[in-house]
């Protein structure tokens, strides 16, 4: 083989040289490499609007929320009374349910129910574990709708000596229940309500309470065997507390 002369390596040299510092093709501007491609943003759920507070009493006292109130001292209704405005959006002109356990005192209910209605409630429809026959909610309407009850109105109250007693709006002689195996006798409290309604039958409304060391739960049940009459019909409920003495005059401040 003829050896190649330097004039022809150099030759070459210079074509290698060139071809390296060829330039490079311009990338296509329409054209977008994928690692680039950044993923649209995540479009955040829109949040849900915040629901009513449970509003509850038990043998610990009031609760909204998740805020208990020990409502035993004036700051304690402060701050009741302070809870409900800050959920006024729940509470003002609307039925307000309210879940009460039966061993809850009838004082705290008291200051539940009040709280709630100085705050605009329409109505509290309070629930409590009962008997099977008797409905699971009694709504109780706001204590105005009592002042202009006629006199003859049914009051009714669960006495210390767990008795139930029934009378009128005006006063009058009690008349009062015998004691059962677990508290009033219910029956005879039925035919008590229905002929007391019968003497008053322009009125539906009745008011229930009763002595301040009785448990709640068998103020819920007289009030809800007021829902529960054949013979008459008594449809506005209000809770009555502190409670009135059983056959006298009963006053609506």
């Amino acid at each position: 083989m003829r050896p190649i002369a330097p004039s022809a390596l150099a030759c070459l040299a210079l074509l290698l040289a060139a071809a390296c510092d060829s330039p490079k093709p311009s990338p296509n501007p329409f054209e977008t490499k994928k690692e680039t491609v950044e993923p649209p943003p995540l479009k955040e759920a829109p949040k849900p609007p915040p629901g009513p507070p449970e509003f509850s009493v038990d043998e610990e006292g009031a609760k909204i929320g998740w805020s208990y109130i020990l409502i035993e001292k004036e700051e304690g209704k402060r701050k009741l009374a302070d809870e409900v405005r800050a959920n006024k959006d729940f509470v003002s002109g609307k039925e307000v349910p309210l879940r009460v356990d039966r061993r809850s005192k009838l004082a705290v209910v008291g200051a539940m129910v009040h709280a709630l209605e100085a705050g605009g409630a329409a109505a509290v429809t309070i629930s409590t574990d009962s008997r099977p026959e008797y409905p699971k909610s009694v709504k109780f309407a706001p204590s105005s709708t009592g002042k202009s009850a006629q006199g003859c109105s049914v009051v009714t109250k669960v006495l210390a000596e767990r008795r139930n007693a029934v009378w009128s709006l005006k006063g009058g002689t009690a008349v009062k229940s015998p004691k059962g195996l677990a508290g009033p006798d219910m029956a005879m409290t039925a035919d008590s309500l229905e002929a007391a309604a019968k003497r008053c039958k322009d009125s539906d409304v009745v008011f229930v309470s009763a002595d301040p060391d009785v448990e709640w739960g068998l103020v819920y049940d007289l009030a809800a065997a007021t829902q529960t009459l054949e013979k008459a019909k008594l449809g506005k409920v209000v809770l009555l507390e502190p409670a009135p003495t059983a056959g006298r005059p009963v006053s609506l401040n």
